[in-house]
């Protein structure tokens, strides 16, 4: 099973945060050469509506000086607390464990504490 199928066939809307961070922590087990992991949140107008995204991200080289990025995105309404929220980091920004250190940020506590719209997963190419 890929990267992708295994977190599309472990992920639905009925998750919580946790057990969306739970799952893609997970696929993170397994070894891929020079992968880094991104988190990053704010309210975007990727589509034409503005969202909140909570975005969970691989990072791996495509093999042709480009990477793919494996990508959980989970929107929620926007709202006057989350129009307030942004940041983006790396893991290789902290000496902290990283799952540790997003589950401590003010994106993850507005993200477990509401009621996401959508999720979406999927591979892209840099």
């Amino acid at each position: 099973m890929s990267l992708l199928e295994f977190l599309q066939n472990n992920i639905s809307t009925n998750d919580s945060l946790d057990e969306i961070i739970n799952v893609f922590e997970e696929m993170c087990k397994t070894p891929i050469e020079e992968d880094l992991l991104l988190n990053e949140y704010g309210v975007y107008d990727f589509t034409g509506e503005d969202l909140f995204y909570y975005d969970l991200v691989r990072q791996y080289p495509d093999g042709e000086d480009e990477y793919y990025q494996l990508r959980v995105s989970i929107m929620f309404s926007p709202d006057e607390q989350n129009r307030n929220l942004q940041d983006t980091l790396w893991n290789d920004d902290t000496d902290e464990n990283f799952f540790d250190y997003i589950r401590k940020s003010d994106g993850y506590d507005y993200a477990n504490n509401h009621k996401l719209k959508s999720i979406d997963i999927r591979i892209d190419q840099t």
